[in-house]
């Protein structure tokens, strides 16, 4: 399925992982063979072709029912056939999902569903605008995803961050982008779509033209308190809708005033890589003492949060311009910055936490777990996804700091 060529990149994790799995599956398969009465070895191997059978023909149904909800999306005439199209993209993300456990697969399905969606919305929200007012100026523009949704990691939470760049100054010109960020946020809340922080273009912080954005960020790197991670932050953003040149754009203005201000990055980066343990003195989990959570894990603050936090940070000191944590992480190791044992188990550290991020709806701060409910495995995979991320804070401290 052309959807999921983005987690079927031929590298050396996906290349030894493949390998690994078949030698297991053939060498349990011929044991298995070895130990069966005359006449078992072929209802065993018809019963693995007929499972086979199966999961291809649920892949099958499947690549034809999710692309085909995609592009009628792209002729809703109004909000309400958006909405019922969401419920059935949303539906068949989340089926796949309990049928695969994917994460990296229900990533992109739901930011492909997400950005058809939201590209719909847009072009409703330009013909309205179009229809009782002035028409759209001839200037460039683009709709940027920050952010989880920028990383591809909302899943289905609903969380939605964007902002806007357009050329042109003139108040016509910035007037119509200012009603476009309005109606189109509007089309989005009625989708579920929305900024939890509040990083929507109807807020004049997250809008405006080049000259805007440039000004906006100079100011707020002069005259802040030199914590550049809302900054580093921005390496998220991703083309959603428009001028994706206008985008790149804006995307090498982030990066530019990170390579100027190259100390306030490295301490950043130091302040990132000395985020809290998930562990205690003992090395047991850090459980919340009061609360609702009283007891749980809070697996948003120790776990999911600076394993993008500083897989981000040395993504942007590498010069890579990835955006998802998984594709950072590959692309880490093709250059270099990481050994293959760190990806690996940072990747499995993904797969664990992003499993529990899509069962609790996706929004991480507020996924915290239940460590006495574990069982002896979940407990150990939980434990070597906190441990692998401590290792990155090392990686990230001694390389961007220098310091041993």
């Amino acid at each position: 399925m052309p959807l999921f060529l983005a987690v079927k990149n031929d590298d050396v994790l996906s290349r030894r992982g493949t390998a690994d799995f078949l030698e297991g599956m053939r060498r349990d398969l011929f044991a298995r063979l070895k130990s069966l009465p005359p006449g078992g070895e072929c209802r065993l191997l018809k019963g693995v072709t007929e499972a086979l059978d199966k999961e291809l023909a649920f892949e099958d149904a499947f690549g034809q029912d999710f692309p085909r909800l995609l592009a009628e999306t792209e002729t809703a005439t109004d909000v309400n056939g958006l909405i019922d199209l969401q419920r059935q993209l949303a539906e068949k993300a989340a089926e796949y999902f309990r049928q695969r456990g994917s994460v990296p697969a229900f990533d992109i399905l739901c930011t492909t569903m997400t950005d058809y969606l939201t590209r719909r919305a847009l072009q409703l929200a330009f013909r309205w605008m179009e229809e009782h007012g002035p028409a759209a100026p001839a200037v460039g523009w683009a709709w940027l995803a920050l952010g989880a949704l920028g990383r591809g990691e909302a899943g289905l939470s609903g969380a939605a961050d964007f902002a806007v760049i357009h050329d042109g100054e003139a108040p016509e010109e910035t007037s119509f982008f200012v009603g476009l960020a309005g109606r189109a946020a509007g089309i989005l809340e009625r989708l579920g779509l929305a900024s939890p922080g509040g990083v929507t273009p109807v807020g004049a912080a997250w809008r405006g033209s080049m000259t805007d954005w440039r000004k906006r960020i100079t100011s707020r790197v002069t005259e802040g308190d030199g914590d550049l991670g809302w900054l580093i932050g921005l390496t998220d953003l991703r083309c959603v809708a428009g001028d994706s040149a206008l985008a790149e754009g804006m995307n090498n203005l982030v990066r530019s005033m990170l390579a100027f201000h190259r100390d306030q990055f490295r301490e950043t980066a130091r302040h990132i890589s000395m985020m809290p343990s998930g562990f205690d003195f003992f090395g047991r989990f850090r459980t919340e003492r009061i609360g609702e959570s009283r007891g749980m894990f809070n697996l948003g603050y120790y776990g999911i949060s600076p394993l993008v936090a500083n897989v981000r940070v040395l993504a942007v000191h590498a010069e890579i311009p990835e955006t998802g944590t998984i594709e950072r992480i590959r692309a880490l190791l093709r250059k270099g910055h990481m050994d293959v044992d760190l990806a690996e188990r940072l990747l499995r550290a993904c797969h664990c936490f992003g499993r529990r991020r899509a069962a609790m709806g996706g929004e991480a701060s507020g996924i915290y777990v239940d460590t006495a409910r574990l069982t002896e495995q979940e407990e150990d995979e939980l434990k070597a996804g906190i441990e692998a991320v401590g290792t990155l804070q090392r990686l990230v401290y001694t390389t961007i700091t220098g310091q041993g």
